[in-house]
């Protein structure tokens, strides 16, 4: 069985440049896939160890705690965007190199690691900070960053 996990952010995530920070900090990892399939992350010997689905915007508080409980979902307030984050079973390192690509999401765009991981510090990256600060694509107005929104819950879910 695979270990998942799901990162809840704030922004609209860029999982490809995430990969790519992971790759430069020395990760040994292929990065292969992506739109409109999930992007994957394999090791130095070419095997499958995480697979990142595409980002769907949650605007609904009640469908995080339908579907992650209440008490992770007093964690992190929508709107978010849900990444799934899927290590490959029985491959110890698939579940580290997982659970640090979901906390890096969280690192730079703030919200939350389902379950147990890094939660709502500050938004780090850059960007992020522009945007909160009144730049464009302001969670919860609408405007770019709402293109591919779901406002009822999860698909696939």
């Amino acid at each position: 069985m695979s270990a998942d996990l799901v990162a809840l952010v704030r922004r609209r995530p860029d999982v490809h440049a995430v990969a790519d920070g992971l790759i430069a900090l020395g990760e040994p990892l292929e990065l292969r896939g992506g739109a409109p399939a999930a992007m994957r992350l394999h090791g130095p010997d070419g095997r499958l160890l995480v697979s990142v689905e595409d980002a769907v915007r949650v605007s609904v508080q009640g469908e995080i705690g339908r579907l992650l409980g209440a008490e992770f979902a007093e964690r992190v307030k929508a709107p978010v965007w849900w990444v799934d984050v899927r290590a490959v079973a029985d491959v110890p390192e698939a579940e580290r190199v997982a659970r640090r690509f979901a906390d890096s999401l969280v690192h730079w765009l703030g919200g939350a690691v389902y379950p147990d991981g890094e939660h709502d510090g500050p938004a780090l990256s850059w960007k992020a900070a522009d945007a909160e600060a009144g730049g464009a694509g302001v969670p919860g107005e609408p405007g770019p960053a709402a293109e591919g929104a779901y406002q009822g819950g999860v698909a696939g879910r």
